[in-house]
């Protein structure tokens, strides 16, 4: 039956080799006849997530190596289900119908290499002695077995490190440890079945830990054992204790099922102040990780830094450097070297920390970076001291940049000033030219000024009665003016009367109606060139307060960056500091930029106000929650709530902005004391007053009504633009509202801004 059963593989073999060729070339997804067709067989699902990192790194080495690949891999079903075999025959049932026969043959794990020297695809496979195979990342490989089979086999191992990963347990077991409880440190266990895979992994374990100052006492009844007891048996080491999640006959638990759940009861309490180690992965050894609450470790690679945090650091190969070994091993095959002749390569191990699991333990990337190579970190953690040199870059360019497209915007604004009075002045010449020829209407009685009624524009038709009156009753007729039309109403052009002393006598007057319309259009001119002056003379003042604010954080950011820069004797905590100080004048200065940009959109009417039915409760408390988490120390912040069902008009996203600059007031001018945010509502007026009080230094009576103007400051050496206050009032009343100020010199302020509302 043996002979039966060689020959029909030989022939099934060779049936391949007609139907598709060549043995070992097929298509790669470009449609390349001289791909290599390579199959790699994985012990998890598709869905194992440290897959991605060996897939690429895999065929991205082929190609590094010269070798254009077709690969197919064949997974497990199930999570973690690597016992169950049915998954492993719809793909090799596919690849026997496409007559898709491998070049090389790949796994990836202990168990996929033992199942098929076992010969459990056999039957899908050609011959074992046909094709070459190449396995990497074996931690605890089966030695009888591969020296026993006739397969052309190379060998990449990843063997499991008992005392580097127990030692790195024991170190540093107090850092996974819940608040207010310590870590049996002295005691590491291992979850160990009776699977063929466990029990090697157990002798071997026996023999590299038969030494001082390691235990290995796979007996040992942990849920028995005290700390005290423990450390009092075995003084100055380290004990490892193995036990079973699915057998319980493997830890002398007996046979009562009632006292084995007892007793694995205690067992499973202590898991979460005993470190644990992973030395395999599946489904009993994830409901032990489960139990034990805070991340633990690992002497494996797989599912390390999948993004579940169940390990804290271990000592292994990475995926990366697996698969270039396994791909370097698959391409020299490919090139003619005999697989059985390549020597057993061990795979480069190195320490590695999970940054995922070490913000969940609030560890700090300084404090391990020299000793682990840290997965997962951000490059701004990574870089610390080059991510905040960026930092102070960019804000020094963009302060920069600011400052130039400013003076930029006043250089034109300046130019645009100087045509307009070139042309003004123009305009004076010509006024005076056109004056001197200007038509005149002469006047010898009242009745000839009020004979103008029907030449008079319809919004003036009482002026020239007023004018009448005024002169008679002998007041000042200058600023009184008409218009008049000389086409039947088409066109009005602007007109004075204008008499002197002795034109007048009593109940008599006399003088000319005279046409102004040049000279009232050249007042208009005149005005709107003022409006300019005066605006860039505003600007100017703005530009000397916005300089002199900056100056400040700018001195501190290029001050500190420079320490960073020029010496590297700093201590951590120095570092620390000083990039600290970078941060908060750099934020600083980004809600200073804040505060001009937005002043400057709703100086240019940029910035929208858009009013909506808004229920005051949960705007207030949306507002409190987002200021509570950022509370300077030594003060209180509460908020006050007033009557609820309370609407009001407004525009949520403004009062906020409101809200904040009055808190951000609060903040800077209580060294310590309270701080409340809350809302009152009047019934008398049906008015809500938004407001925010504090107990602070307070503003002297004579100053309160300058609070609200724009660059006016209490306190001249406090950090800012005296911007914010102006900014709320603008949004205030640009949503019908009003702002006040309420205060008493050293007792506190309050700051509020007023709203029509209206109570559903």
């Amino acid at each position: 039956m043996k002979k039966i059963k060689t020959l029909m593989l030989l022939l099934q073999a060779a049936i391949f080799a007609v139907s598709c060729g060549p043995m070992g070339r097929g298509t790669d997804s470009s449609g390349s006849v001289n791909a290599s067709r390579i199959l790699v067989f994985h012990v998890y699902d598709s869905t194992f997530q440290n897959y991605r990192i060996y897939d690429g790194t895999f065929a991205g080495a082929l190609r590094k190596n010269g070798i254009t690949a077709d690969i197919r891999n064949v997974y497990s079903a199930g999570k973690l289900n690597y016992s169950s075999q049915d998954a492993y025959v719809k793909p090799l049932e596919t690849m026997n119908r496409e007559g898709w026969v491998p070049d090389v043959i790949c796994f990836f794990d202990d168990r996929t290499l033992s199942q098929f020297l076992a010969g459990t695809y056999s039957q899908w496979l050609p011959p074992m002695d046909s094709v070459p195979v190449v396995a990497a990342g074996l931690h605890c490989p089966d030695w009888n077995m591969i020296r026993q089979s006739n397969v052309p086999l190379a060998v990449c191992t990843d063997l499991l490190d008992f005392t580097r990963n127990i030692d790195l347990a024991h170190k540093m077991a107090r850092y996974t440890a819940l608040r207010g409880q310590r870590m049996d440190s002295s005691l590491v266990v291992v979850e160990l079945d009776t699977s063929a895979y466990d029990l090697r992994v157990k002798e071997r374990m026996a023999s590299e830990l038969n030494r001082p100052p390691y235990v290995f006492k796979s007996d040992l009844r942990i849920h028995e054992m005290l700390p005290e007891e423990l450390t009092e048996k075995y003084k100055d080491s380290i004990v490892i204790s193995t036990f079973s999640n699915v057998s319980y006959s493997v830890d002398g638990y007996g046979s009562d099922e009632e006292e084995i759940a007892v007793l694995r009861k205690k067992l499973f309490q202590r898991l979460s102040r005993i470190p644990t180690l992973t030395v395999k992965m599946d489904v009993e050894n994830e409901q032990i990780l489960n139990l034990t609450l805070r991340p633990q470790f690992t002497a494996i690679r797989d599912g390390f830094a999948d993004g579940l945090k169940r390990h804290l650091c271990g000592y292994f190969a990475s995926y990366e450097t697996v698969a270039e070994d396994q791909a370097e091993y698959v391409a020299r095959v490919l090139k003619g070297e005999r697989a059985g002749s390549l020597p057993v390569r061990q795979h480069q191990a190195k320490p590695y920390m999970d940054w995922e699991a070490m913000e969940l333990l609030g560890l700090k990337y300084g404090d391990f970076s020299k000793d682990f190579e840290i997965i997962g970190a951000p490059w701004s953690t990574r870089h610390n001291f080059h991510y905040v040199l960026t930092l102070a870059l960019l804000a020094v360019l963009f302060i920069v940049a600011v400052y130039y497209i400013v003076k930029a915007l006043f250089f034109r604004r300046d130019f645009k000033l100087d045509n307009a009075i070139d042309a003004l002045e123009q305009e004076h010449v010509m006024m005076n030219m056109a004056l001197q020829d200007a038509d005149c209407i002469i006047v010898r009685s009242a009745d000839d000024l009020l004979g103008l009624q029907d030449r008079l524009y319809i919004e003036d038709r009482d002026v020239l009665s007023d004018v009448v009156n005024a002169v008679l009753a002998g007041q000042d007729i200058s600023n009184m003016k008409f218009r008049l039309t000389a086409d039947n109403g088409r066109t009005y052009r602007w007109w004075q009367f204008r008499t002197g002393e002795r034109l007048k006598s009593e109940g008599h007057i006399s003088g000319i109606v005279i046409d102004i319309d040049d000279s009232v259009r050249y007042n208009d001119n005149m005005a709107e060139a003022a409006l300019v002056a005066e605006e860039i003379t505003r600007k100017e003042t703005f530009m000397m307060n916005i300089s002199h604010e900056i100056r400040t954080p700018l001195n501190a950011i290029l001050g500190f960056a420079q320490l960073l820069s020029a010496d590297d004797d700093y201590t951590e905590e120095e570092r620390v500091e000083i990039s600290r100080l970078i941060r908060e004048n750099a934020l600083f200065l980004g809600e200073m930029i804040e505060d001009i940009l937005q002043f400057s959109r709703f100086e240019s009417g940029r910035t929208d106000v858009n009013p909506v039915d808004t229920e005051i409760e949960s705007l207030m408390t949306r507002i409190y929650q987002k200021w509570a988490e950022n509370v300077p120390d030594g003060i209180e912040f509460v908020l006050t709530k007033g009557r609820n069902n309370v609407y009001a008009m407004v525009d949520p996203v403004r009062i906020e902005s409101v809200m904040g600059q009055y808190i951000k007031n609060a903040f800077k001018f209580t060294k310590k004391g309270l701080v409340r945010l809350g809302w009152e509502y009047s019934l008398a007026d049906s008015k809500v007053r938004l407001y925010v009080d504090d107990s602070g230094r307070g503003i002297e009576r004579t100053r309160q009504n300058l609070v609200f103007n724009i660059f006016w400051k209490d306190d001249m050496f406090k950090t800012g633009v005296g911007l914010g206050l102006t900014i709320a009032k603008m949004f205030t009343e640009n949503m019908n509202g009003t702002v006040g100020v309420e205060s008493i010199s050293g007792i506190g302020s309050c700051f509020y801004s007023t709203f029509n509302s209206y109570v559903k």
